[in-house]
């Protein structure tokens, strides 16, 4: 072999490994989207088999597949339509179908129709709710989003029945606790298909020097949260679902100029969560 041959093999073998490189770097972010649809379907075969709370595991572990999967994406510039459209049916499948199945098999089942229903429209509203975030998403991003997030919603019924276990009750539940479940569990549903603004996470960066502290504020908070994550996640997802309502009537009772800012900054509601 010449030596130019040499040279022109080299370089064929640099750009072979470029080209697989960059096919690693783009299957990464869907390989964890996978992850997140498997562990949405494992919640659901769980549910079925009356292991409840491995099924809400299952639930919570998809949630952070889902925060890991766009925002490597967004880091390595890899982002595609395939992706996104991806990204949505694994959204359904892990934060619509498996946990209005873990609440239907976990204490909805015994109310016979209207059992079906509560959890049939939450799973519906969080197809809605991604429906709306996907016609949406050419628009440019806000400090607000409308609505809940479909993932939120789902790991709050994997909070609720981690919760409920760990203060002592399991199903059959007394008539008023379980009417309070049932209605928050529907709240849930419609609170996903609002326009009620919630903040988005994307308005939150820790950056710089500054930064720093809060980044170590915030994994001992995380840490702190993740001991203690019956009581924690439940109550710390509580607040946030009930600040939207809150805040809306409290700007709602405002004059239209003071609260003119909310609702611009609500714009469409396109933040990161879904």
């Amino acid at each position: 072999m010449t030596q130019r041959e040499e040279s022109r093999e080299r370089r064929r073998r640099r750009r072979g490994a470029r080209r697989g490189r960059r096919r690693a770097v783009y299957l990464l972010p869907n390989l964890i989207t996978s992850t997140g649809f498997m562990l949405g379907f494992w919640s659901i075969t769980l549910s079925i088999r009356g292991e409840f709370e491995k099924a809400a595991l299952a639930i919570v572990l998809a949630t952070f597949c889902d925060m890991l999967d766009g925002r490597i994406a967004r880091a390595t510039h890899s982002q595609s339509r395939f992706g996104f459209e991806f990204d949505s049916l694994s959204d359904l499948t892990a934060f619509g179908l498996a946990p209005a199945l873990l609440m239907y098999n976990w204490m909805l089942l015994p109310l016979g129709p209207r059992g079906w229903l509560i959890a049939g429209l939450f799973a519906l509203c969080a197809a809605l709710r991604l429906a709306r975030f996907n016609a949406r998403a050419d628009e440019p991003s806000t400090k607000y989003f409308q609505g809940v997030a479909s993932t939120f919603a789902g790991g709050m019924v994997a909070a609720t029945v981690w919760f409920i276990g760990w203060i002592g009750y399991a199903p059959p539940f007394p008539r008023p606790l379980g009417v309070v479940i049932t209605s928050f569990f529907a709240l849930l549903a419609l609170l996903m298909v609002s326009t009620i603004p919630y903040p988005s996470l994307k308005a939150v960066k820790i950056e710089g020097a500054r930064g720093y502290p809060a980044l170590v504020a915030l994994i001992v908070f995380a840490i702190v949260v993740l001991l203690n994550h019956e009581p924690m996640l439940f109550g710390l997802g509580l607040a946030y679902v009930l600040s939207g309502p809150v805040v809306w009537w409290l700007e709602r009772r405002k004059p239209r100029s003071a609260s003119a800012a909310l609702e611009s900054g609500a714009g469409t509601g396109t933040g990161h969560d879904t």
